[in-house]
This record gives C-alpha cells, structure tokens and sequence, in this order.
C-alpha cells in the first residue's frame, strides 16, 4: 500500500499598521516556527514567506 505524502502547511499572521495618506508597515510571523518580522514595503513579508512556501515569482507580487 502506497503512503499518502503529508502535506505542507505554513501559516502565517500578517498586521498591517496603517499611517496617513495611506502609507503602511507591519508584521509577519510563521506560526510553526515563531519567527517574525517587520517590514515597510510588501516585498519584505513576501521575501519572508518565500522562505516557507516556494512562491513564483508572480504568485505574491500583487503591486502594492
């Protein structure tokens, strides 16, 4: 009987803290590990879970 592979689970917590005229920062923690960070632009907490998940490229990189 062949095993079923376990799937990979990451999950993450992201808060966002919004200034005025829009502008924002945040924080992301994985919650399997406990590690989290703070990040100013979007890319650094796409960068972070980049180190999770294998994203593309494109999967994230919604332009904000």
């Amino acid at each position: 009987m062949d095993a079923i592979p376990t799937p990979l689970i990451s999950s993450f917590i992201i808060r966002f803290v919004m200034e005025e005229k829009l502008a924002y920062h945040g924080s992301i923690r994985h919650i399997q590990t406990a590690e989290e960070i703070n990040f100013n632009e979007w890319k650094e907490a796409v960068e972070f879970m980049r180190r999770f998940v294998p994203l593309k490229k494109t999967d994230m990189d919604c332009g904000l």
